[in-house]
């Protein structure tokens, strides 16, 4: 039984506090040992025997909380997506320029990566599967899509960037594309500081020029 999710729901829903305790500790233990397996090797190679391994719970139990690999990727992903909601305003202030507002949106994403690139990674690669996976992931990134979408036409209106005609959602769409595949890429693997800088630079710049900016 899932939880409409797509996560499986723990079992007995007159277990009490101490029984929802328990079931939500196991379920990170899940995710956590994804997390470390990702570390040493791409999602399309772990199995779900190998999640459940490196966990100490009764492979019984297991099937409890997550029935497939792609579950316990989304319920991590998840979790870590709503701490980054809480955390960041995707709103455009009043006082911000587009180059500001896209600035510290690419510095909140690139330490999003920084924390877990490989969970995301992995999310992206399901996003471009057809099916629930792909409305799973873009759903979690509608609201970056929205958000962009916003600041471009209150920069439009406020003659920051120019009115050419183009929409700005597709716009929006392939900012937030040009950011995820640029993680995805570059953030995967060791950099040296001033490489992360100069991957950070020539990326928001690409962004301001697909806006018209520059």
């Amino acid at each position: 039984m899932t939880d409409g999710t797509g996560m499986a729901a723990p079992g007995g829903s007159n277990a009490g506090t101490s029984g929802s305790l328990r079931a939500t500790q196991r379920m990170l233990q899940l995710q956590n040992s994804l997390v470390e397996l990702l570390r040493t090797k791409p999602f399309g190679q772990i199995t779900y025997k190998e999640i459940t391994e490196g966990v100490d719970i009764d492979r019984s139990t297991v099937y409890r909380y997550y029935n497939h690999k792609n579950q316990v990727l989304r319920a991590a992903v998840d979790v870590r997506l709503t701490a980054f909601a809480s955390q960041v305003d995707l709103t455009f202030g009043r006082m911000e320029s587009i180059d500001g507002y896209m600035g510290r949106l690419v510095d909140s994403w690139i330490a999003l990566w920084e924390e877990s690139g490989g969970l995301l990674a992995a999310a992206s690669g399901l996003g471009v599967e057809p099916g629930p996976q792909r409305d799973w992931w873009r759903e979690r990134i509608g609201p970056w899509i929205e958000a962009v979408r916003e600041a471009i036409e209150v920069a439009r209106f406020v003659e920051e960037l120019p009115k050419d005609g183009r929409p700005a959602e597709p716009l929006a769409e392939m900012t937030v594309g040009l950011c995820l595949s640029t993680f995805n890429n570059e953030l995967a693997v060791e950099h040296t500081d001033e490489r992360r800088v100069m991957v950070r630079d020539l990326l928001l710049d690409a962004i301001l020029r697909t806006m018209g900016r520059r």
